[in-house]
């Protein structure tokens, strides 16, 4: 038996695209899940870049007793309730076929503190407990059949 004409390449482009168009619907579940579970914390503060200045003696090694000073790169100083939440989106990388959850940005740079925790703050995480919810549901969808 024999299958001719069968047009392979459009067959296959149409499945690649419904698995694409079935993992954003996955990854979208992600994003409202995290926005919801996203801590708003309560500060405002004014939007402005600053640059620090940082000076100190050191009290060992090679420039032990003189005065070391240099700048910083500038920060993003501004705060509002509900930024980190609204950074919170989905990246398609269309040449590899990934489809990412990001969170944060240039000015909301502190994402991965609130996500993972500092020395001196608990972690709230939001993104990974979001993730693992909806692949614990995409699993069993996948086992009983059931399509998105």
């Amino acid at each position: 038996m024999r299958v001719s004409q069968w047009k392979a390449h459009d067959v296959l482009s149409e499945i690649a695209g419904r698995a694409i168009d079935n993992a954003n619907d996955f990854m979208d579940l992600v994003v409202a899940d995290a926005k919801r579970r996203c801590p708003v914390g309560t500060i405002w503060r004014e939007g402005k870049f600053a640059n620090a200045k940082v000076s100190f003696t050191p009290k060992t090694g090679s420039n032990k007793g003189t005065l070391v000073s240099f700048g910083t790169q500038k920060r993003w100083y501004g705060r509002e309730p509900g930024n980190l939440r609204d950074t919170i989106r989905r990246v398609n990388k269309p040449d590899s076929g990934n489809v990412r959850v990001y969170a944060g940005n240039f000015k909301i740079y502190w994402a991965f503190m609130v996500e993972r925790g500092t020395s001196k703050t608990a972690a709230q995480p939001f993104l990974r407990p979001a993730f693992f919810s909806a692949k614990n549901r995409l699993k069993k969808a996948i086992k009983n059949g059931v399509s998105g």
